[in-house]
């Protein structure tokens, strides 16, 4: 493979990975302030016409996890070629990208199809900072986007796992109850501006709402209850592919460094998040296996998916932390596709279990894979 040519503005070289990707990348050297570079791989320049251009414009909440190669890794396996460009120092607002002369230059490239716009976290839910700074900003740069015929994304955010009260500069939030209060506050502000806007709208705060109540387990923040862990940052590129392309991530077969059950589970997530639809599934899956049931915990009732590419005879039966069958809830033939079952709670005498943890196996001509249930009466 022809290795790509490599452009230097400033002082960092970093290897594409992606050779069908532009990336510009905002990175930092240790002492030093932030320094941009340019990778072009020698295929971009004969990109067909079919390619869609994104340029990402954020901060550490962009650039953690590589979210624009997230993305474009999603979009090749859909059969959309892209190019993607970053502008990404670490905290910065975007009051400051509308004088940052690289954000700048990206912009005035004219040839993004689309331009996201991603905002300090906490601005959208302090009103000095909202008012005064986030709304403000994102106008000025949207008259620069759609000035070039270019279109404006706003990239929504998420918020702190726990709510709380949090202030920047004596300006503060109000006291917010859990992460749920707090994202209603969040989806509203970016929902507002939306609005205004006529731009289009990623939600990807309300996706990662949407997969914690389907599944309280799931771990979207890293140690420091802020930034994005591998599995935050592929449901927000989940949610990316299904806006832009308006088209449903769900059976793409690049999962970005997880589980295809994992990777799966968030495709779904993040289709239903766009499209409102509770039930897209794909109709032929590659894989074999349990989905993680959802919600999980549960204390009335759950669903339990599962794929099998090839038709046949299956059981998927529940059992307790001894060992113990206590309900069998298939046993039987049944044809390939993505199949869903649901739990009540109840054992094979019909009576309501005990609360605990249990284990839901699915078998299949000697193949065999559980998962892990919560349920709490």
């Amino acid at each position: 493979m022809a290795k790509g040519v490599i452009i230097r503005l400033f002082l960092d070289v970093v290897e594409a990975s992606n050779p069908q990707q532009l990336e510009i990348i905002m990175i930092r050297k240790p002492g030093s302030c932030f320094a941009a570079i340019i990778i072009l791989s020698a295929t971009v320049v004969v990109a067909q016409d079919d390619t869609t251009r994104v340029l990402f414009i954020g901060n550490s909440h962009t650039y953690t996890n590589n979210v624009p190669m997230l993305f474009a890794g999603l979009s090749l396996a859909g059969g959309h070629p892209v190019v993607t460009g970053m502008s990404a120092p670490g905290g910065y607002t975007l009051q400051q990208h509308t004088t940052n002369a690289t954000t700048l230059a990206l912009i005035s490239q004219g040839n993004w199809d689309y331009v996201s716009l991603q905002e300090q976290s906490l601005y959208p839910v302090i009103d000095y900072y909202r008012f005064g700074s986030f709304y403000p900003s994102a106008r000025f740069l949207d008259s620069l986007i759609t000035n070039l015929r270019q279109e404006t994304a706003l990239y929504m955010t998420w918020g702190r796992p726990g709510g709380g009260q949090w202030s920047i500069g004596g300006h503060y939030t109000i006291d917010f109850v859990d992460f749920f209060h707090m994202q209603d506050s969040v989806s509203a502000s970016f929902g507002m501006l939306a609005d205004e806007l006529a731009a289009p709208l990623v939600p990807a705060g309300d996706a990662w709402a949407r997969a914690l109540q389907a599944d309280s387990t799931i771990i979207l923040w890293q140690a420091d209850s802020l930034h994005a862990t591998l599995t935050g940052s592929y449901l927000v590129a989940c949610v990316f592919y299904a806006v832009l392309f308006q088209a449903s991530p769900v059976g793409l077969t690049y999962y970005g460094g997880l589980s295809p059950e994992d990777a799966l589970f968030l495709q779904v997530i993040a289709d239903q998040t766009v499209t409102g639809v509770n039930s897209d599934l794909p109709a032929a899956p590659n894989s074999w296996g349990i989905i993680q049931n959802y919600p999980n915990p549960f204390n009335s009732s759950t669903t339990l998916s599962f794929d099998l590419p090839d038709g046949g005879i299956i059981e998927l039966a529940i059992y307790n932390i001894l060992g113990e069958r206590v309900a069998t809830l298939a046993h039987g033939e049944y044809t390939s596709g993505r199949h869903a079952l649901t739990w009540d709670g109840r054992n094979k005498d019909g009576e309501m279990a005990a609360s605990g943890v249990y284990f839901s196996v699915l078998r299949q001509d000697g193949r065999e894979k559980s998962i892990k249930l919560l349920y709490l009466k």
